[in-house]
């Protein structure tokens, strides 16, 4: 198998082409033409979550497919919106229940929340970028978590979203050989080790980024003698809130006014 760099190297230098073997892919090309004729004819918050099919490629497009069984949950997030900070997706601490919440803001934009392009162009884009990361995953997971760091290292604006985000955790312990153990340790011992060995500002920087990306896939290499079977994957299982369980997440929102 060729090493993580090397196969990086292969999808960064090729990227455009990469994502439009992706698109046309059969399976993929049927699931986005159907997404594509029909999100648009969806209204309501009701109708979104009741189309699987159209509901679960959205999930998936924004990183939350483990998710897709929750439905309830997810009906009580978008019917919260995003404008009130008391609202549940302001509240969680992943950050992607928000994006998702922004991204099919029927609270804000009504009926025409489905023909923004947050939930049209946009999903489509994110749903090949997820396709494309997951199929280097399951041969070399290593090329995974790379892809991953470089599509969300700018969004990351403190050390608490590393800590926040499993895989982006996973991808800076790699890169400078922090123990796993490290994690179980408080949390601003957590963050103060991390400030120590590198500044986070530095994810806003792509050179620096790109220098951050070449260490982690050496080291990748150097700890994992074969790549493609390392037991990863639940790094980007989005099923929790930094360990709450979604039951637990359900229990809450119902002992709120207006529960489901």
């Amino acid at each position: 198998m060729i090493s993580t760099s090397t196969r990086y190297q292969i999808i960064s230098n090729n990227l455009t082409r990469t994502k439009s073997l992706i698109e046309n892919d059969a399976v993929v090309k049927r699931e986005i033409e159907y997404y594509n004729k029909t999100i648009k004819t969806i209204k309501t918050i009701d109708d979104f979550v009741k189309n699987d099919r159209v509901f679960k490629f959205a999930m998936k497009a924004y990183g939350l497919e483990d998710m897709a069984y929750g439905k309830a949950l997810f009906k009580k997030l978008l019917q919260e919106g995003v404008s009130s900070p008391t609202s549940m997706a302001n509240k969680m601490s992943n950050p992607l229940y928000k994006e998702f919440a922004k991204a099919f803001d029927f609270v804000g934009k009504g009926a025409e929340a489905t023909s923004a392009a947050s939930a049209t162009t946009e999903a489509v884009e994110k749903y090949i970028q997820q396709t494309l990361e997951q199929r280097e995953g399951n041969d070399n997971q290593g090329v995974r978590l790379a892809l991953y760091f470089k599509r969300k290292a700018s969004s990351v604006k403190t050390t608490m979203g590393i800590l926040a985000d499993k895989a982006m955790l996973e991808f800076v312990q790699t890169t400078f050989n922090i123990p796993k153990a490290a994690a179980r340790a408080d949390i601003d011992i957590q963050v103060r080790q991390l400030e120590k060995l590198f500044d986070v500002k530095d994810l806003q920087d792509p050179k620096k980024v790109d220098k951050l990306i070449q260490r982690f896939n050496v080291m990748w290499d150097m700890n994992n003698t074969s790549a493609a079977t390392s037991p990863i994957l639940t790094l980007f299982n989005q099923s929790s809130d930094q360990g709450i369980s979604l039951d637990l997440m359900m229990s809450i929102a119902k002992l709120r006014p207006g529960g489901f």
